[in-house]
């Protein structure tokens, strides 16, 4: 596989297609598995680890196309193709810091669907899809959990269910989340409101890169914690109830903004247009913060020029190594980044007023 072709298609969670998109971003459906026979992963040794890569490339090989998937070994990229990776969502923080544990990825081509193997746990199967979609991905990764757990057996108890490496993954496995655009709902400080009734729900808010992330963009990402003692689906239903108030909630304050100060609004989103167009050196979070009152004026109509695609494409554009690829800067080359930022977002914004 080629890592840069997917520079030649939007993220899978950054394409705009999806229900609801105003506010949600994206939608994600994560199971946890573990094979029987073999220690947890921090407990196996590297012949262990290799042993449950060579078992999910077999299931790999029967079960899935590879004109539409590829199955990598992991050891062997490189660290930029890792982090590339990491930018599209597509793999973890930990999984692409492990070093040289055996470990490999089952990745669908479109990136609509993955496998880690020998993340945190010896299976990581994953779906994600544009908009609030929980409930087709749920039906998607289960059935991709079936491909698996029809060739392999899976570590489970008749009492606890699933058996994981982490206690909070007990029982189903399963982490649903929503990536939620919430703008509005910081400027008319509702938003520590909202976050302290989702925590009251048991429900946990990271940032865009998940677990001990910051949010970056005004992206709050809104999972279930716990999964011991409920089914999947209750998990799915939970969260399925939930998100759509919060979207409520969000559009609602954005009306707001508009009806109690639409000149505060226009300068907001046009002063963050006129910096990206105009910047000579930016960093990552300055440059996500603007983006984000953009992409705020863009769903206003405040801005008609610009379409949601163009950011989306930036967003993904201005993380480090996307950054390095688009502009042919090898890795490890000595550049200023938030100069290669700037000139980089000035061109793609060139043509819009």
């Amino acid at each position: 596989m080629n890592i840069n072709d997917l520079l030649r298609r939007r993220c899978a969670w950054l394409r705009d297609d999806g229900p609801d998109s105003d506010v949600a971003i994206s939608s994600r459906v994560r199971l946890a598995r573990n094979l029987s026979g073999f220690p947890f992963v921090s407990r196996a040794t590297n012949d262990d680890l290799r042993n449950v890569v060579a078992a999910c490339s077999r299931v790999a090989e029967k079960s899935f196309s590879a004109d539409e998937t590829d199955f990598i070994d992991f050891v062997d990229i490189s660290g930029d193709d890792a982090r590339f990776l990491q930018e599209r969502l597509v793999v973890s923080r930990e999984f692409v810091e492990a070093g040289e544990r055996p470990r490999a990825l089952l990745l669908e081509k479109r990136e609509n669907f993955c496998a880690m193997v020998n993340e945190e746990d010896h299976l990581r199967l994953q779906a994600t899809a544009s908009g609030f979609a929980l409930r087709d991905l749920w039906k998607k990764v289960d059935k991709l959990d079936d491909a698996f757990e029809a060739e392999l057996d899976y570590a489970f108890d008749e009492k606890l269910g699933y058996l994981t490496a982490c206690p909070s993954n007990v029982g189903t496995g399963i982490r649903a989340s929503v990536m939620l655009h919430l703008p509005a709902l910081i400027e008319t400080n509702e938003i520590e409101k909202v976050l302290r009734g989702l925590q009251k729900m048991n429900l946990a808010v990271r940032g865009i890169y998940g677990e001990w992330s910051r949010v970056l963009g005004e992206f709050f990402q809104i999972s279930n914690q716990a999964t011991l003692g409920t089914s999947e689906e209750e998990i799915i239903e939970q969260l399925s109830e939930v998100i759509p108030c919060v979207i409520n909630y969000e559009r609602q304050a954005r009306q707001t903004m508009l009806e109690k100060d639409r000149d505060g609004a226009m300068d907001r989103c046009y002063r963050a247009f006129a910096l990206l167009k105009s910047a000579r050196a930016i960093t990552m979070e300055e440059a996500m913060t603007h983006l984000s009152s953009v992409r705020l004026g863009v769903r206003l109509r405040l801005i008609d020029s610009v379409p949601i695609s163009a950011l989306d494409e930036l967003t993904a554009a201005i993380q480090t190594s996307h950054l390095r690829r688009l502009t042919g800067t090898k890795p490890g080359a000595d550049v200023d980044e938030e100069v290669l930022r700037a000139e980089y977002a000035r061109k793609k914004l060139a043509d819009y007023n």
